[in-house]
């Protein structure tokens, strides 16, 4: 005979069962808290190995390692550098001789067990500033023209007497070989009395128009100036794949160009602005990054020993990815310098920052959660592959990024926004030269100076951000400095001057 059991039955027998997981969860609950806070710290912490810009630590495991999740390493009282869970660390892109404070922090899901904090000081000597730091800026021949900028600007702002060198950007880079963008701006279009260098209007019947014979009527005007010619740029990151198949046709394509007969004697070397893609959320083409020791090895070849072989260098905040994996100390063999496009890390039209304001050419971390993404720990990047410092050279944006739709009120961190801001050219984007006026600064943040005005947020630098800026560049012994886009800057050339103030007076 079966047996039924009654469901009154049934029903209390599940009811003692949730009765006693519920003791049972309150006393783990009760339980959790007093266990978290036993002792579990970290001990023994120390530095194994110090360098110029790294320190490797080592600690004891916490007694219950079952209960630690990871640990997480910070420096300074407070400032996450990484997580591990194993017992020893190294901290990169640390400054040369410099005093820090370690700690190691055990992690459980609900508590965390800091270890004592120890001092460390990193080795090695800061060389100094070259004796005459580079000062170089950047004339873009992409809209210049139409924003009323011309080359005859360089002389009246007073910034062709500020300069050392001049970038004139971009070339193109196509099927592996050097060639000129757009022939009618760089050699055809005829230059009116009023905006000429010289004074005289162009002839219909010139060998050469264009920026180029205004260029080499500024040179006339300015003998000591170094003029390079730019191949590549910011919209050109995945040309260098031909280039790379055969460095010396490249090479040799760039020389034949600069050393044209129609302009001989203009050109004192070449950039090349490889403008490394962005690889920090998604795969992209690396050939740019493995490309740059063999094309300034066969550019040295070409042009020779006393001509000028620069890079410019851009990440957007990869640069910790990116240029580990670039031959960079090898191309520093063959490359008077690299110019660091230490700007642009946020931008309001990226799809991750779209709706978030930040300083875009912040000098150091300004948020704990956004560390890597800063001038400083670009240019340790650099330093820590073993480029030397006086072969960095620091770049300026004279451009502003901004927002719209932010709320009011002081700065809270990282505000709201609907979108990018719009400009006068570009979504999101302006000149310095307008900005300051429609939407002057109202502060600081990473060394970097921000507006907020009525519901817009913008970002840019100031001569008082680029003097801090100029200070770091002197206490880091770096190259110098170049301006991201001369036509942005005021018509009194006042970044370029704050530039000039910082590193040392007068060129000629």
């Amino acid at each position: 005979m079966k047996t039924r059991t009654a469901p009154f039955a049934g029903t209390a027998a599940c009811a003692v069962v949730s009765v006693l997981a519920l003791l049972l969860g309150l006393m783990a609950a009760v339980a959790a808290p007093a266990r978290a806070q036993q002792s579990n710290h970290p001990t023994g912490l120390r530095a194994v190995a110090v360098t110029d810009t790294t320190v490797t630590l080592n600690w004891t495991a916490s007694p219950r390692p079952a209960d630690v999740g990871h640990y997480q390493v910070v420096v300074g009282g407070g400032f996450e550098v990484g997580t591990t869970t194993g017992t020893d660390f190294t901290v990169t892109h640390l400054n040369v001789d410099t005093a820090y404070t370690f700690a190691v922090v055990a992690v459980s899901p609900d508590w965390r067990w800091p270890s004592e904090h120890i001092p460390v000081r990193t080795t090695g000597t800061v060389p100094p500033m070259p004796a005459h730091p580079v000062r170089m800026g950047v004339f873009a021949e992409k809209g210049s023209h139409q924003r009323d900028f011309h080359v005859k600007n360089l002389l009246t702002s007073g910034t062709a007497g500020e300069l050392t060198h001049l970038t004139y950007g971009y070339g193109t880079v196509t099927d592996g070989r050097c060639g000129i963008d757009d022939t009618y701006a760089a050699l055809e279009r005829t230059q009116p009395a009023e905006t000429s260098v010289d004074g005289k209007a162009d002839t219909w019947d010139q060998p050469v128009r264009g920026y180029l014979n205004q260029l080499r009527e500024l040179k006339q005007t300015r003998p000591g100036l170094k003029i390079l010619w730019s191949f590549g740029g910011p919209e050109r990151a995945h040309a260098w794949t031909g280039a790379r198949q055969d460095p010396a046709a490249f090479a040799a394509s760039c020389a034949r160009l600069v050393d044209d007969p129609r302009w001989a004697g203009l050109f004192d070397g070449v950039d090349l602005a490889m403008e490394f893609p962005e690889c920090r959320t998604a795969p992209c083409d690396l050939g740019g990054a493995a490309a740059v020791t063999p094309l300034t090895r066969a550019l040295r070849a070409a042009l020779g020993p006393d001509r000028l072989v620069t890079v410019t260098l851009g990440s957007r905040g990869g640069g910790a990815d990116l240029y580990g994996r670039a031959d960079l100390p090898g191309a520093a063999a063959y490359a008077d310098w690299f110019n660091v496009k230490t700007y642009d890390y946020y931008w309001s039209t990226d799809a991750q920052w779209r709706y978030r304001t930040a300083p875009h050419a912040p000098l150091y971390a300004w948020d704990f959660d956004e560390w890597a993404r800063d001038i400083h720990y670009d240019i340790r990047s650099l330093t820590a592959q073993g480029v030397h410092p006086n072969k960095l050279v620091l770049g300026v944006p004279t451009h502003a990024w901004g927002w719209e739709g932010v709320r009011a009120g002081p700065w809270e961190g990282s505000l709201h926004a609907t979108g990018p801001a719009p400009g006068p050219y570009e979504s999101g984007q302006d000149d310095y030269r307008s900005i300051r006026s429609r939407c002057a600064d109202t502060g600081e943040l990473g060394q970097t100076a921000y507006s907020h005005c009525g519901s817009q947020f913008w970002t840019y630098d100031t001569p008082a951000t680029v003097a801090k800026k100029m200070t770091y560049a002197r206490q880091y012994g770096l190259g110098g400095a170049f301006l991201s886009n001369l036509r942005g800057d005021t018509a009194d050339g006042d970044l370029s001057a704050a530039v000039d103030r910082a590193l040392g007076g007068p060129v000629r």
